[in-house]
């Protein structure tokens, strides 16, 4: 068989793989992805995958590689590139790192499923190994009968950020995307990844083993001034993965800030900004609170929903989301998150839909305040909502694209859905000034 029988995207097979072939598909990997389902996979992910797994190996060193958002880094250097190296490396124990073990999981999960592909076992069994078996396949862990060694560790084993490292090691460590918007919202983030970019660097690796790093920067203090290597960049004006139409998109859509760190590779300063790092902390759902919805009806704005309450020592807990589109894809979405944390009142503008918003929302069980905006947005924002800065103390599980809006905020760019609805609610329940309950306006 030629190898133009695996040179296209899905290829049907079902013979034998030549000698010829597996060293095509060692070689130039994105083949391997193109097999596996992959059509996308381009010859630069091929280069790609042979910086973060073979050339650290010659020259006994780190890698370290940036690239722009939507690249398709992640299936290619994690996935595809964990399968070509069991292809020559059975027995190896690799790890798959990512910010959360559930992320690192999906990973492995992805992994197993094309594992089970009956080209790919084709392809296993020519490389010697007869047709692969996984003998372990839960929790994040993968373990094939090929790999001879026994040892603690699996073959693939995911991990996250928020779990424990301690008393692992590994002849690979792929690092991916461990460092993330959390990272651009909160110092506390910031520093308690790079501690565990120290460890992973130190403790975990196997000596003469390395660790590739790869993702996307996001604050010019962030974890990657902590890793031991310089990363090479691919920013979205050196790749040609997304048309031009699609970039476009992406910057009407996203903050200046996060364009220009996720797109271009490139931390620009945030020394304008109003807003420094959050306060984060978890929410007590025991507390009544009240919310605020700056709805969106069309264009590339979204819909900022801000909810909060009073809590201990003149603090208020806040937490916030942000959602695509218009706001009437979302109303049970809203009504539903507004019933879980006890809002009493929703205040509402009616400036952009004479009330039409309010009107859903009441029929939904919502009790709703509505007010004609007659300040400017500049204005609130720079005082109502700064000067409670300090007093406020976000939930962890505020969707990280609604407080990256207020952290990237700057008069006239958009998207500024978040802070505006974030000061509007403190300026008309929560005034800074009012320190008790009984001063709140419901």
């Amino acid at each position: 068989m030629s190898s133009t029988a695996i040179s296209q995207p899905r290829s049907s097979r079902s013979e034998e793989y030549s000698e010829k072939q597996i060293k095509l598909l060692l070689r130039e990997p994105h083949r391997l992805g193109w097999i596996c389902g992959k059509d996308l996979l381009q010859p630069i992910h091929s280069e790609w995958i042979k910086y973060c797994w073979d050339d650290p190996v010659l020259v006994d060193q780190d890698s370290a590689l940036q690239a722009h958002r939507g690249s398709y880094k992640t299936t290619a250097i994690d996935v595809i590139g964990t399968i070509r190296w069991l292809m020559s490396h059975p027995n190896d124990r690799i790890a798959i790192v990512r910010k959360t073990f559930s992320d690192a999981a999906e990973v492995v999960d992805t992994v197993a499923a094309i594992m089970r592909k009956p080209e790919v076992k084709l392809i296993f069994k020519a490389c010697g190994y007869g047709i692969p078996k996984a003998i372990i396949e839960r929790s994040g862990k993968l373990t094939y009968n090929f790999k001879e060694t026994v040892t603690p560790e699996a073959n693939v084993t995911a991990h996250g950020l928020d779990g424990s490292l301690t008393g692992h090691h590994y002849d690979k460590i792929i690092c991916d995307d461990i460092i993330t918007l959390k990272d651009r919202i909160s110092h506390a983030e910031r520093e308690q990844t790079k501690e565990m970019i120290r460890e992973l660097a130190t403790n975990i690796i196997d000596p003469g083993k390395h660790v590739a790093w790869i993702g996307t920067p996001w604050h010019r203090d962030d974890g990657w001034t902590t890793i031991p290597i310089t990363p090479i960049k691919y920013s979205i004006h050196d790749c040609e993965i997304l048309s031009p139409r699609e970039i476009e998109k992406k910057k009407r859509t996203t903050t200046p800030f996060l364009f220009a760190a996720n797109y271009e590779l490139n931390v620009t300063t945030d020394e304008s900004s109003l807003f420094k790092d959050a306060q984060m902390g978890s929410w007590d759902y025991a507390l009544s609170s009240v919310a605020h919805l700056d709805a969106a009806f069309d264009g590339d704005h979204t819909c900022a929903l801000t909810v909060m309450s009073r809590i201990a020592e003149g603090k208020i807990q806040a937490k916030g989301w942000v959602y695509p589109g218009n706001v009437k894809d979302w109303l049970g979405e809203i009504a539903k998150f507004c019933k879980q944390h006890k809002v009493k009142i929703l205040y509402n503008e009616t400036n952009p839909d004479k009330g039409y918003t309010a009107d859903a929302l009441l029929k939904l069980g919502l009790s709703v305040y509505t007010y004609a905006e007659k300040q400017n947005k500049h204005m609130k924002i720079a005082t109502h909502l700064y000067e409670a800065w300090g007093s406020l103390v976000w939930d962890k599980d505020t969707d990280p694209e609604y407080l990256n809006q207020i952290l990237d905020y700057r008069e006239g760019m958009e998207p500024d859905d978040a802070p505006d609805s974030a000061a509007s609610l403190v300026r008309e329940a929560l005034p800074v000034k009012a320190v008790t309950d009984s001063m709140w306006r419901f």
